[in-house]
């Protein structure tokens, strides 16, 4: 797509330098001989004015462009939506008015008809571009059509006109933590529009249960899950409804699991499920706390059920045997620089199916025990004799709002001895990060430079400015 936005545009650039050029010669031919006729230029006694003509100006003719089949494979191009109209009986011509626009926007989203309500909003906005619901529900169509950029830029165009619409903030809110891809810096965007939604204060109960649960599972997502218990808390008490409040209760079941209080998620999770059977989230992080326990078999069932329910969201874990995983691991270190290799001489890199309980809970708050990596030990450089622990983890967590990685939490102090340096894989962690065997090598040697870059000193927050969060 590129090089042919470029050719076009040179193109263009060559056939107006053309003809302004030749444009330019003759004007100025013109302007002489005005000047001449005036007296302004003088003309020699053998040239008199009647016999001086126009000079005959030769224009290059520009080479002729080989026909596109010589040219090779052309880039597809891709054929816009058909029209449609908001109401089919309306001429293309003709416009309805704006509020039964914005109703039958509204309808068609409740019938899950994304293009048409798409098609309604359009028309409204075109209209009306100044109108908040409008464009409140292009974004909506388009989050259902998993248009992510545009719902992205619709709500932001609504926000621009009224940064103090609770609804578009909300919205907002929820695209940030909940659909676009998970990253410390989306749940950072998404909190800061739900405070801003509780600051305006104008809110109904619903609303404000809504905004607690995306607080805490921005909070979640943000490596806070204490804090997190807070509004979750307020949510399952204030919520006048079993759909929210299985909503709130699994996210509090999230925060106990991220908080390594395995017991009382389990509890959480069996609650959700036994009110929503098809809660594929509760049934995949049922499925990580028996894994943890030994019950491999009943953690499988609670994974199968957890794609049966969401396909699109959870997919099986990536098979590969223990023996095949190290000699990937091997492979990886074998790729790295060879001045990140000589960091690593004297430091063994390591592969467990899934992290301790002990090296977890040694930060506080603890670690994800869904972290991919772990680098133990202080930086290269530090003193051996510092009466503190340095751990540090590879900064994703396989969880997530949807079973899609999710974010990091920030190293705390630690309270033990200083461990021996070394760095840890976690292959069920790591299978279950990717869809697809061929992802396996990039996400270890991903893993793998994240941990080195914590050996040499690196947080992660820099390691996050550098891709590699």
């Amino acid at each position: 797509m590129l090089w042919c936005r470029f050719d076009y545009r040179f193109a263009r650039f060559r056939a107006a330098v053309e003809f302004l050029s030749l444009a330019s010669l003759l004007v100025l031919s013109f302007g002489c001989q005005r000047m001449k006729e005036k007296g302004m230029v003088d003309n020699p006694p053998e040239a008199p004015l009647a016999e001086a003509s126009i000079p005959v100006i030769q224009v290059a003719q520009p080479p002729v462009e080989p026909p596109l089949a010589s040219e090779g494979p052309t880039m597809p191009v891709e054929m816009p939506r058909p029209l449609r109209r908001c109401f089919e009986s309306t001429a293309v011509w003709e416009r309805s008015a704006v509020p039964d626009l914005l109703d039958r926007s509204e309808s068609l989203l409740q019938a899950d008809d994304a293009e048409g309500a798409l098609a309604c909003a359009e028309e409204a906005a075109r209209q009306a571009p100044n109108s908040i619901d409008a464009h409140h529900d292009r974004a909506s169509a388009l989050l259902r059509l998993r248009r992510l950029d545009a719902s992205q830029r619709a709500i932001a165009l609504a926000l621009a006109l009224s940064p103090s619409d609770v609804t578009a903030l909300v919205f907002a809110a929820d695209l940030y933590i909940n659909h676009l891809p998970a990253s410390a810096e989306h749940a950072s965007i998404g909190l800061q529009y739900v405070r801003r939604a509780f600051r305006v204060g104008v809110h109904d109960r619903a609303t404000s249960v809504r905004m607690a649960v995306l607080e805490g599972q921005g909070l979640i997502d943000l490596g806070r899950a204490t804090a997190a218990l807070v509004p979750l808390g307020r949510a399952v008490n204030q919520a006048n409804n079993i759909e929210t409040k299985v909503a709130a209760a699994y996210e509090i079941g999230v925060a106990q699991f991220e908080l390594c209080r395995f017991a009382d998620a389990q509890k959480r999770f069996n609650w959700v499920l036994e009110k929503n059977p098809n809660h594929a989230q509760g049934h995949f992080h049922l499925g990580l706390i028996l894994e943890r326990a030994g019950e491999r078999q009943l953690a499988d069932a609670q994974f199968k059920a957890a794609i049966a329910a969401d396909a699109a969201a959870f997919f099986p874990t990536v098979e590969m045997g223990k023996d095949a995983f190290e000699e990937r691991v091997r492979q990886a270190v074998s790729q790295l620089p060879s001045s990140l290799q000589e960091s690593l001489r004297d430091i063994p890199v390591e592969t467990f199916d899934l992290p301790e309980l002990e090296d977890l809970t040694a930060e506080s708050p603890p670690l994800s025990p869904t972290i991919l990596g772990l680098y133990r030990g202080l930086p290269l450089g530090h003193g051996d004799d510092m009466a503190s622990k340095s751990r540090r983890k590879h900064g994703r967590s396989v969880a997530g709002r949807g079973g899609e990685q999710g974010t990091s939490t920030p190293p705390a102090p630690s309270r033990f001895v200083v461990p021996e340096r070394a760095i840890f894989i976690y292959r069920l962690n790591l299978l279950r990060s990717v869809r697809t065997e061929s992802e396996v090598n990039g996400a270890i040697l991903r893993t793998l430079l994240h941990e080195v870059g914590h050996l040499l000193g690196e947080d992660d927050g820099s390691l996050r400015d550098r891709g590699l969060e």
